[in-house]
Formats: structure tokens, sequence, C-alpha cells
């Protein structure tokens, strides 16, 4: 049985999706099976971060909403022979998606691959809850800058009440040559 894996942020920029590509293919590069799930809703970027963007023919809400099956939205990534992807829908109000559907469909995807990374939107509305339905863990990115850590913060406790009760955090794009300066 496989573990799904939320990745969020409390404000964008931070580095989540490239965090989330470069994990995914990590993971795959060890031989297990990973899948990739972009929850930006029209704003998806996975597909340009995997060189995917032309492969797309169905889309997270397409798989959510019953309109093709779940396999038919999955694009295997041509590098690696063990990481897929789903593509978050394009525009933004496609569907009546609710965090039941996605709980079913991590379920669906925790039997077939080990690792589910999913790709929350920033900040904490309604696009994360729906991405964290599913989710096991919570991995928590942000930058060493006052906003995005407060933000961080706000987000590890709203997580805490969606029921996610392992998280961590990954601080990006830290400069160690300033922390050794002590700047």
């Amino acid at each position: 049985m496989g573990k799904v894996i939320l990745i969020a942020s409390g404000k964008g920029g931070v580095g989540k999706t490239v965090f989330t590509v470069n994990a995914g293919a990590a993971l795959a590069q060890k031989g297990y099976k990973v899948v990739l799930i972009d929850m930006d809703m029209g704003l998806r970027n996975l597909d340009l971060c995997l060189g995917l963007e032309n492969k797309v023919v169905y889309d997270i809400a397409d798989a959510l909403t019953g309109l093709c099956r779940i396999k038919q939205a999955l694009i295997r990534d041509r590098r690696f022979e063990e990481l897929y992807l789903i593509s978050a829908a394009h525009h933004r109000d496609k569907g009546d998606l609710t965090p039941l559907h996605m709980k079913i469909l991590c379920e669906k995807l925790k039997e077939r691959f080990d690792y589910v990374l999913i790709d929350a939107p920033a900040g904490i509305g309604e696009g994360l809850k729906l991405a964290a339905a599913g989710a096991d863990i919570g991995v928590i990115i942000t930058v060493p800058e006052h906003v995005a850590v407060r933000d961080a913060d706000t987000l590890d406790r709203i997580l805490k009440d969606l029921g996610i009760g392992e998280r961590m955090y990954i601080v990006n794009k830290v400069k160690a040559d300033l922390m050794s300066l002590g700047v």
C-alpha cells in the first residue's frame, strides 16, 4: 500500500512544484512507482516542468468526475519508467470536485503506486482542502523569509486540523555561504 504525500506552501514562489518534480524523479530513479498529481487548478505547471504539456488529454477533474478512467488521465514520463503525472484542470471551474472524490482517488492510486505526490495550490483556500483530502503526510515548503515562515506555520496548523498528523518542513532557497557568514 502506497503513501500519499501532500506538498504544500503557505505562499507561492517558494519552489513547491520544482521540489515535487525532483522528489518524484528521485523516487522513480530508485525503482519506486510514483504518480505526481497537480492540484493547482487553472495554474498547472507540473506538466511544463516534466516536459509533458503536449501529452495532456485528460486531467484530474476528468478523473475525479468520472469523465475518464484514472488510467486514461495518467501520463508516463519518457525518462523514468515508473513516473507518471495526472495534470491539473486547465480551467479552474471544471466539475464539482469534493474532498471525498479526492480521498477515493488517492485510495485507488495507493493500490498501484508506492508514492502519490500531490502538488497543492499555494495558500490555505478550498483548493488546499481538496488536495489534502487523501494525504497521509504533509510536506510544507517554505523559504527563509519572515512572511513565508509565518505562512508555513499557519499552513502547518491547518494541515493538522485537516487530520494530517505527520508533517515536515523543507526550507528551500537557503544560501549556505551566507549562513556560514552569519548573515
